[in-house]
């Protein structure tokens, strides 16, 4: 063999063992990130993970990307570089008639597994169904033709209607309630005993058990329970959004906000209507306004107002006990949304909205008040939890606005603290908290439900005391009327598929990409 076909031979090998090193990474990498990710946030779906990427970062808890590149990123680059070394010395240490044989098989092994890798990945996080659904086009939004009233008869509305366009909707109400609607960070009724619907021996939530007893809570069961999870509506920014605009949301809104900053500009939400009426709103959290997109969710929708962790620190000082990675511990901030509320009622009708952030994941903030009970951390931040929500009630039970102030406490969505619920049966329907206090209107259709957070926007707004004619908007349905919800009426499945398809209608109207 000459110096030249030693070189191209040399070459050859060079450029098959990148390859080799190219294929191993991404073999590792991809059992390293379904391992990461399902310890950090469950199961989640592809739309998901593909939201959080485009999104901007703005606010996002730096110990979790600090985990991923070395967790993930750094011990997969390690792995492969130790497992090219091996290689490099078994083809000194063998025969060569052996490490060919050693070669082939190798390779053909790492061929093999790489594919079950992707596989599993694609089976578990539903990549190629997502690509699948964008290729088709649903008709769930298109315009019915409305059905006409009979003469003294009340119009309770069209069940048959799936989407309806809350601008063509006729909203109206006398003497209507305040609004304080708190989003609990993941907020799960998993975590009740068995007795008030949960999976535990033990109830860490008494206080938020009964005060959902002693008002409305609207359950898929015949025990306390709550909204089924749904596409579009299960991580913070997707449930906010849902229950805003009774619409779930899309990952294409992300890329959307990253080259115009508009966040469904021609969704007409609680915040336009709440606006619309004279009401003057607020939200505060404890975490950036700019995480997800969450300033222009509220900003763009008719909100006077954001406090957020950087505003708040303008205006007041922390201690270091009072923080976390996120931002403000919640019972420092539901101690000064007494401050901004108490202001708030002094201007007229308010809406003041808050949200929790102590049972994020992926293991949740311990503060000082939290109890040591539990062998389970996350429960005795739970129960830590429904000690300061239920003392933040009882102080709106003692101010001259609380009779004319509709309360609503929901969970945002299941946890996706995941080593907190392996032990959950896989028959066992998990589904978020709610609870609506002083509302204006009643019903008997409280018990085996099947809704949405989708359902939360009409029905915050029944709660109220607005009036809506026929009792639907966007996508969800008044819970206190006698409407069946568009799960009730087609079936979670279908819809949960229609949602995923693509529509000309929102894109132009509702999301307005260019």
């Amino acid at each position: 063999m000459d110096k030249c076909e030693v070189s191209l031979l040399k070459k050859k090998n060079k450029i098959l063992l990148t390859v080799f090193t190219i294929i191993i990474f991404i073999n590792i990498l991809l059992l390293n990130s379904n391992i990461w990710i399902y310890n950090n946030f469950g199961n989640v779906k592809f739309q998901e993970i593909l939201f959080t990427l485009l999104s901007p970062t703005s606010g996002t808890d730096t110990s979790v990307i600090f985990s991923y590149i070395i967790r993930v990123i750094v011990v997969s680059f390690v792995l492969s570089i130790l497992f090219i070394f091996c290689v490099l010395y078994l083809r000194r240490k063998c025969s060569s008639k052996a490490f060919k044989y050693l070669k082939c098989t190798g390779s053909l092994l790492i061929v093999i597994t790489l594919i079950l890798s992707l596989l599993y990945t694609n089976n578990r996080y539903e990549v190629v169904a997502y690509f699948n659904y964008q290729s088709q086009k649903t008709t769930i939004y298109n315009k019915k033709k409305k059905v006409h009233k009979k003469k003294n008869t009340e119009y309770i509305g069209d069940s048959t209607i799936i989407y309806q366009n809350p601008e063509d909707v006729k909203i109206s109400g006398d003497n209507t309630n305040n609004l304080i609607y708190i989003y609990l960070e993941s907020f799960e009724n998993t975590f009740l005993d068995t007795e008030n619907g949960g999976i535990k021996n033990v109830n860490c939530l008494p206080e938020l058990t009964e005060l959902a007893k002693q008002n409305t809570n609207f359950s898929n069961t015949d025990q306390l329970g709550g909204a089924l999870p749904f596409t579009g509506t299960t991580w913070t920014i997707a449930s906010m959004t849902s229950q805003f605009t009774g619409l779930p949301l899309k990952v294409e809104v992300a890329n959307d906000m990253d080259q115009q900053n508009r966040f469904m500009p021609g969704a007409k939400t609680i915040g336009d209507i709440l606006n619309e009426n004279g009401y003057i709103q607020e939200l505060m959290i404890g975490s950036q306004k700019e995480f997800a997109g969450t300033d222009k969710l509220f900003l763009q929708h008719g909100f006077d107002k954001i406090c957020d962790i950087n505003s708040l620190k303008q205006e007041y000082s922390f201690k270091s006990d009072e923080l976390n990675q996120w931002g403000l511990d919640d019972y420092k901030l539901f101690e000064l949304a007494k401050n901004e509320i108490t202001q708030l009622a002094q201007t007229g009708k308010f809406n003041f909205t808050m949200a929790t952030i102590d049972c994020h994941m992926p293991k949740g903030f311990l503060c000082k008040y939290c109890p040591n009970t539990y062998e389970n951390r996350y429960e005795n931040i739970y129960a830590c939890q429904s000690k300061l929500i239920n003392s933040f009630i009882d102080w709106c039970k003692s101010q001259s606005w609380y009779e004319n102030t509709t309360i609503v406490l929901v969970g945002d969505h299941p946890t996706m603290a995941q080593q907190y619920v392996n032990d959950v049966p896989s028959d066992y329907q998990r589904t978020t908290y709610n609870c609506f206090i002083n509302s204006k209107v009643t019903t008997d259709q409280i018990k085996n439900r099947q809704f949405t957070h989708m359902d939360m926007y009409p029905t915050t707004l029944a709660a109220m005391g607005f009036n809506i004619e026929g009792n639907k908007l966007a996508l969800g349905t008044n819970l206190f009327s006698e409407l069946p919800t568009i799960i009730e009426k087609y079936g979670q499945d279908y819809i949960n598929e229609e949602v995923q398809k693509s529509s000309e209608y929102l894109d132009k109207n509702i999301y307005q990409f260019n």
